[in-house]
């Protein structure tokens, strides 16, 4: 989320919490950034706010998930721990998905092929500058395999050669996560909702993505009272 957003989201709730033109919040600010889900404590989903944020209570306060990077936070970790006991499920593509890349960016692949092949991934030689994707990771949509080998090959491509493996196996697994969690503007069912908490409260990490951005922001139920005289 940009700092944009962030500010247009937190005016937007400082209006629906009565907070009237030239009005501040307390010093403490109404909302708190860069928040970790308490593992101890269940988040109830209440549904979402334009197809993009999950808007949940608990008895504390009221929090606004970013679903796309919640889920991202949640496949990552999910694919790193996979990994320490064995390569990811992987899919054959029975359609053919041709992709065509630059010189540099089929030798980044080229270079880290044992890696790709950990994660599920096999692409090969077509001819000039295409490669043909034979095989993505399981948990990636069929649509989203060319964009995420491209991408990949962009990514790979920026490593310096010498780089550790354990570098490598990072941005694999962040990329592909984010390729295949929910995006912006998905609708959710509840059950979908919960599941994304549920497991969001099982993740070591849960404040930010793997590529850095905020997944949580939290109005506490103190500075709500105090914004409502009810300090």
């Amino acid at each position: 989320m940009t700092g944009g957003q962030v500010a247009s989201l937190t005016e937007g709730l400082n209006e629906a919490l009565g907070l009237r033109a030239g009005v501040t919040a307390p010093q403490s600010g109404l909302i708190e950034r860069h928040m970790t889900v308490d593992p101890d404590r269940a988040l109830v989903p209440l549904g979402q706010f334009r197809d993009t944020f999950i808007i949940a209570i608990d008895g504390d306060g009221i929090s606004i998930i970013d679903q796309h990077v919640a889920h991202e936070r949640i496949l990552f970790e999910q694919i790193m721990e996979r990994l320490t006991s064995g390569p990811l499920g992987s899919q054959r593509l029975l359609e053919p998905v041709l992709i065509e890349l630059s010189v540099a960016q089929r030798e980044a692949l080229a270079m880290h092929e044992e890696v790709l092949t950990r994660f599920g991934i096999e692409v090969v030689e077509f001819g000039g500058d295409s490669l043909r994707v034979a095989a993505v990771p399981a948990i990636l949509r069929f649509e989203e395999a060319a964009a995420a080998v491209r991408a990949l090959a962009d990514d790979l491509e920026g490593l310096e050669r010498g780089a550790r493996v354990e570098i490598a196996l990072r941005r694999i697994a962040a990329l592909m996560a984010c390729h295949a969690a929910v995006k912006a503007n998905d609708p959710l069912t509840l059950e979908k909702m919960r599941y994304l908490l549920t497991e969001l409260r099982r993740t070591a990490y849960s404040t930010i993505c793997p590529h850095g951005r905020p997944v949580v922001l939290r109005l506490p139920r103190r500075e709500i009272e105090k914004n409502f005289d009810r300090a």
